[in-house]
């Protein structure tokens, strides 16, 4: 009972928070100030033109039977055209979401094999020098910003030793690395940090101690006892910071040259297309809402104490 009632109150705060996403997408993009048709056509265009722009791209209607509109193309998942290409911005987005939905996949790899799988294969082995050492080098590279990360990077390995190409090839699977190494950074030092520490308080817990009583090695206490008992702390830090992946994706595709939606946005943001800038954030904010309630429920599901809560009370 208590389950369902959790699942319901999740259900209604995604619906409000794609309903304020919806308004907030709509005002923040079309309600910007200066004329839309004015910057895209440029200030060199005679009003005739200008007027004439307004009306095909229905910009010349009240904010209210604009919204209207918005709110019906996007229940038939129709975002509009571009008004820069003239192409539907859903195929924009379709076609550059490969990309960056790559790039973050190989980011959320780099984060499982150095935030998760490293320091619990440390700690198994005992080696804590290394579970520092790995620990403090991504702590130093997350003190600088993505974006720096991004040039030094390009300019040392790229530029100076050549060790990785200048020019994105989204064929060649060394291009790939920087990038996903440079996105994961934050992430990985907050979840390496937090689940290190979560695992230490598990094995120092009443618990593991019964279990040492009982003859079972430290090998055993970590896997089948800490491990259970921690894996809901890595989770919930990724679930924290996943708009940093979001956010992140938007300056490593701008630097490296990858044609994602992050760079899409950019150029977006640069040519002032409205259209595409509200399909892209549109659908950023969706995708990350879903996996945030997805993350959330996993995370809810496999703590014990919150499980058993749910078993007592059914």
């Amino acid at each position: 009972m208590l389950f369902v009632r959790y699942l319901t109150t999740r259900a209604v705060m995604f619906g409000a928070g794609v309903a304020l996403i919806l308004v907030i997408s709509f005002l923040v993009v079309y309600w910007l100030p200066g004329d839309p048709a004015r910057m895209i056509l440029g200030p060199r265009a005679d009003a005739q033109t200008v007027e004439h722009f307004r009306v095909i791209a229905g910009l010349d209607s009240p904010i209210s039977v604009q919204f209207e509109r918005f709110i019906g193309r996007i229940g038939r998942l129709d975002f509009g055209d571009s008004l820069i290409q003239r192409r539907p911005v859903i195929d924009l987005i379709r076609e550059r979401s490969r990309y960056t939905i790559e790039l973050i996949l190989y980011a959320v790899g780099t984060l499982f094999i150095f935030g998760v799988a490293l320091p619990l294969g440390f700690l198994a082995l005992r080696l804590g020098w290394a579970d520092a050492m790995i620990r403090a080098f991504w702590t130093v590279l997350a003190a600088a910003p993505a974006y720096v990360l991004s040039l030094v990077t390009l300019t040392m390995f790229a530029g100076l030793l050549g060790w990785i190409p200048a020019i994105f090839e989204p064929e060649r699977p060394i291009c790939w690395i920087a990038p996903a190494l440079i996105l994961a950074v934050y992430p990985t030092s907050l979840v390496s940090r937090l689940f290190r520490n979560a695992l230490e308080a598990s094995l120092n817990s009443d618990y593991a101690f019964r279990a040492r009583a009982q003859g079972l090695s430290e090998t055993q206490i970590l896997l089948h006892e800490a491990l259970v008992n921690s894996v809901t702390a890595p989770i919930s830090a990724f679930a924290n910071g996943l708009a940093y992946f979001v956010t992140g994706t938007f300056f490593v595709e701008v630097a490296f040259g990858i044609g994602g939606l992050g760079t899409l946005t950019y150029e977006s943001i640069r040519n002032k297309d409205v259209t595409v800038l509200a399909g892209v954030c549109l659908f950023f904010a969706l995708a990350v809402s879903s996996i945030s309630v997805l993350l959330d429920l996993a995370q809810h599901l496999l703590d014990p104490v919150l499980r058993r809560s749910h078993e007592s009370a059914g």
